[in-house]
């Protein structure tokens, strides 16, 4: 299901935009910091989920003509199918069931492309994608079957313990050996050997095969509901990060710059607020379409942390309004009440 960037809650869609900015230019962007978000995004599910999981944003990657290809899922003819990258990708979790960005990349296809090139070759049309692995995706037809899919698909565990977090640190051992020792090792024993278990009990799973992709699905929420929950629980401390900048703000050192990425190309920026004397924007070069600033720091010794907004004001009507901080080396991390900083410490 495509929709358009605005229609992105705005929390999600500046997660996105700023992990490009973050990458640009550095050695994990290949594009030579041409890469932009596209207006077009995909609302992705997941089997166990009725709302939107994910959203998956395109990214255009300015290719040139000596861009290498990329590789897709398979195809019909069940080799890979090789795909010129013009186009990544950043897939940003909706809510706390996965971590905030589940899976990005700048010189592979959008997983949502794969597969409507994969359902195209076979005469099909997808009109929705569900991500059911890290880098598993199904596209599914109206009628619920699968269309294409890219990835490999998991396969329902049975046996699993209802809470995974119980048997964390349980480890267990088997070790086979001969029964007997041998004179040498070109005196073969014959007797059946021992097995030797250590550790705590090993849990008696296996895995079941299913018939098809609808099969799958009805049994998605409950075969994998234990390790649903423990990627939730390994994904908490990055959101609790998330809502720690949104409700304290991003520290900044002082005598450094920080980059900060627009919503769109056409925007108002100031700042206000305590530390606002300190800091100087600077309008930023970046591809058609897209937009940052640079917030500079000065260099100057604080004895606490000093607070500053940076307000934004978009063409579209858009606004937003990102709170930061800034601090110097000698400043103690707990010295102003309520800045969130002595959570750090404990």
């Amino acid at each position: 299901m495509q929709i358009h960037i605005e229609e992105v809650p705005t929390a999600i869609r500046r997660r996105a935009a700023q992990l490009l900015e973050t990458v640009r230019g550095t050695e994990m962007d290949p594009t030579g910091g041409r890469a932009r978000l596209m207006p077009q995004v995909t609302a992705l599910f997941r089997p166990d989920l009725d709302e939107v999981a994910y959203y998956e944003f395109a990214v255009d990657l300015g290719r040139g003509e000596d861009r290498p290809a990329a590789i897709t899922g398979r195809g019909d003819r069940g080799g890979k199918m090789a795909m010129p990258a013009d186009t990544g990708f950043i897939i940003a979790a909706s809510k706390g069931h996965d971590h905030p960005i589940a899976h990005w990349s700048l010189d592979r296809e959008p997983p949502s492309r794969q597969i409507a090139a994969a359902a195209e070759e076979k005469g099909g049309k997808v009109a929705r994608i569900f991500k059911v692995d890290a880098l598993s995706y199904v596209g599914e037809t109206e009628d619920g079957e699968m269309a294409a899919q890219t990835g490999q698909l998991p396969l329902p565990i049975e046996g699993l313990p209802d809470d995974m977090e119980k048997a964390r640190g349980r480890i267990s051992s088997t070790l086979v050996r001969p029964s007997q020792k041998p004179k040498d090792d070109g005196d073969p024993l014959q007797d059946k050997p021992e097995t030797i278990n250590r550790g705590a009990r090993p849990q008696r799973v296996k895995l079941r095969e299913v018939e098809s992709w609808a099969q799958l699905r009805k049994v998605y929420a409950k075969t994998f509901g234990p390790l649903l929950a423990d990627l939730a629980r390994n994904a908490a401390p990055a959101w609790e990060i998330e809502d720690l900048v949104a409700k304290m703000g991003e520290g900044i050192k002082t005598g450094t710059t920080h980059r900060v990425a627009l919503l769109e190309s056409d925007a108002a920026v100031e700042v206000s607020g305590e530390g606002a004397r300190l800091v100087r924007i600077e309008p930023l070069d970046t591809p058609e379409g897209s937009g940052a600033v640079a917030l500079h720091v000065a260099d100057e010794a604080l004895p606490q942390e000093v607070s500053f907004e940076m307000h934004v004001s978009y063409r579209s009507g858009l606004r937003e309004t990102l709170p930061f901080f800034a601090v110097s080396d000698s400043t103690p991390s707990d010295r102003k009440p309520g800045s969130g900083m002595n959570f750090f410490e404990e």
